[in-house]
């Protein structure tokens, strides 16, 4: 059962256009933020666009694995990327499908936002960034973080819209009653810090008030980028 729901998206102090968007779907169970790339040319438009084509992915009839959906949208946005410009556009997503009746979460990612889970008064960080700063510390490029560039932080290792073939991180989880799953865009969770970010999202504050909390967070630490929470209480 979804008792809450909460989304806000806001350009942040430094940026000309928000180039993020998200959705929140409670009939059909699905949530998601996307991040359209700045190094891009049209990335409000490749970001709005990845979640109208997952909407539509997921709202047929007929069920349809996550995966296979996810692929759709990478290929069709994809296409109609290059046919805007020969650079095509890109996007992240991060995204949920809650089955109430098997009290279900879905998961797919793809890019540097993340989703988060509170459960038993833990915040679990479900999703794996995918940059060139997270995969050398994967591969321990070096023993120290601050020997990693800042542009590594930035600059994704994988997006929806850019390649042919994209390798999606889908997860499945429980969520409980109680439970509240958080997804968030990197303009929150890179200015603010983990420990942060984590304290804020383990409070029982309604999850309206957590998300604003989350903003003026973000503002406070310059905002330098569009930033998105979405939010959900089973």
């Amino acid at each position: 059962m979804i008792k809450a729901t909460f989304g806000l998206s806001e350009t942040g102090s430094v940026r000309a256009e928000n180039q993020d968007s998200y959705l929140v779907d409670v009939q059909q169970g699905l949530f998601a933020v996307a991040d359209g790339l700045g190094g891009l040319p049209n990335g409000a438009r490749a970001s709005q666009m990845t979640i109208d084509v997952l909407r539509r992915k997921l709202s047929k009839p007929t069920a349809q694995s996550l995966l296979e959906a996810i692929m759709e949208v990478n290929e069709e946005t994809r296409q109609a990327g290059f046919n805007l410009d020969v650079s095509g556009f890109g996007s992240t997503l991060t995204m949920a499908r809650y089955f109430q009746n098997e009290g279900l979460l879905e998961l797919a990612h793809v890019g540097d936002s993340a989703a988060y889970l509170i459960q038993d008064g833990k915040a679990l960080l479900l999703t794996n960034e995918h940059t060139v700063a997270a995969r050398m510390v994967a591969e321990r490029w070096q023993d120290a973080a601050d020997a990693i560039p800042l542009s590594a932080h930035h600059t994704l290792t994988q997006c929806i819209g850019q390649d042919l073939y994209i390798d999606p991180q889908i997860i499945e989880q429980t969520a409980k009653p109680g439970d509240r799953l958080f997804l968030l865009t990197d303009g929150i969770t890179k200015p603010i810090t983990r420990s942060k970010l984590e304290a804020t999202l383990l409070r029982r504050d309604p999850i309206e008030k957590i998300g604003q909390s989350l903003t003026f967070q973000a503002e406070a630490g310059g905002s330098p980028d569009n930033y998105t929470v979405v939010a959900v209480e089973f």
